[in-house]
């Protein structure tokens, strides 16, 4: 049976020597914590090796192992979070060809959600989402969501599986807004203060429209990354462009495409910079697609672009109120929800909704 370490001190030379099926080989560990999760918790692992390792062993690994918070382990059983997690490296990473960590070990016990990842470190600069990116980043990541869309796009029935990748319910937007709607309160009790009037009054309009609003999608489902921020992506920049190593895979499903660009672009890009190129950003993502042989219009995207748009303002509103509180992630959920906000508003999302006005 394979087995699963749940805390740094499980994470033993003997634990990672079983796991990557090089018994002996791994003598000694030390964890260090990296990055600000608030859902798993990630370690880099410098690893003392012995004169036999095999020449493929790394010195050093990431492991990424169950939140230590009883909160948001249980609300990562609820969403399936870890099970999303893992079943991406085990069932998709070769499948599709957006730029991953390269995994070694990923086991998850389907029942508790318990789970263990041990894999190579990848390399770059953490994107950092309160300080927001430049357009050769933007770019790359539109690009990297090509090689996650395209290989899946319009395949949901063959991909989808009972264990972390379902196919859609088709009850998902109503419940969705129902979720969305009982959260909302408690959302606007912590942030009225900080957060400006047609901020707050967008996130109550979506309150009232958003499964109206996802009933009008046009384009096919894909595997979409569903949190594709800074905060998930590793940079690689040189003075012309940008490469992006994307992480987190936590809340991978079935949507559509535009979802991804949408959020990431509307979280990414400061306000002027956004204005400026976003209408360029999505059809740069629409001519990916066509290169990769996938069918679809620049109309259809754009118009499931302006429905995405809503995707961060929703995740800032749901993730808030489901993660334990810290003042980061507060400070995070702030500029998503306002950022996102103003990305509504400047796409005129209201005008899908009949009588919707913002």
């Amino acid at each position: 049976m394979d087995r699963i370490a749940t805390t740094v001190d499980e994470l033993t030379a003997e634990f990672i020597s079983g796991a990557l099926n090089c018994d002996g080989a791994v003598q000694g560990v030390s964890a260090t914590r990296i990055g600000t999760g608030q859902v798993a918790l990630s370690l880099r692992l410098d690893l003392g090796l012995s004169d036999d390792a095999p020449p493929d062993l790394p010195q050093v690994l990431v492991a990424k192992i169950p939140s230590p918070d009883a909160e948001s382990r249980e609300a990562a059983r609820m969403h399936l979070t870890y099970h999303k997690e893992v079943g991406f490296y085990r069932d998709l990473a070769g499948v599709v060809s957006v730029p991953h960590p390269t995994v070694r070990y990923a086991v998850i016990d389907a029942a508790s959600g318990d789970f263990t990842l041990l894999m190579h470190q990848a390399h770059g600069d953490v994107g950092d989402q309160l300080a927001g990116c430049s357009l050769a980043d933007a770019t790359a990541m539109v690009d990297a969501a090509v090689g996650l869309h395209a290989p899946t796009w319009g395949r949901a029935t063959e991909l989808a599986n009972d264990g972390w990748l379902t196919l859609p319910d088709p009850s998902g937007a109503s419940t969705r807004q129902a979720i969305y709607s009982m959260l909302l309160p408690g959302f606007i009790d912590r942030f009225q203060h900080r957060l400006p009037t047609d901020v707050m009054d967008a996130a109550r309009w979506l309150g009232d429209n958003l499964e109206q609003l996802l009933a009008l999608f046009r384009l096919p489902l894909c595997v979409v990354h569903g949190d594709y921020r800074l905060d998930n992506m590793l940079f690689e920049r040189t003075a012309q462009s940008s490469a992006v190593t994307v992480l987190d895979w936590q809340t991978a499903a079935f949507s559509r495409g535009p979802n991804d660009i949408a959020y990431g672009v509307g979280s990414g890009l400061l306000l002027d910079d956004r204005r400026s190129h976003e209408s360029a950003l999505a059809e740069r993502y629409w001519n990916g697609l066509i290169g990769a042989g996938v069918d679809c219009t620049l109309d259809d995207v754009r118009h499931d672009y302006t429905i995405g748009t809503v995707s961060g303002l929703g995740m800032a509103v749901i993730a808030s109120q489901v993660v334990t509180a810290t003042e980061r992630g507060d400070e995070m959920f702030a500029v998503m929800a306002e950022r996102h906000a103003q990305q509504m508003i400047d796409n005129d999302v209201f005008a899908l909704v009949y009588g919707g006005s913002g």
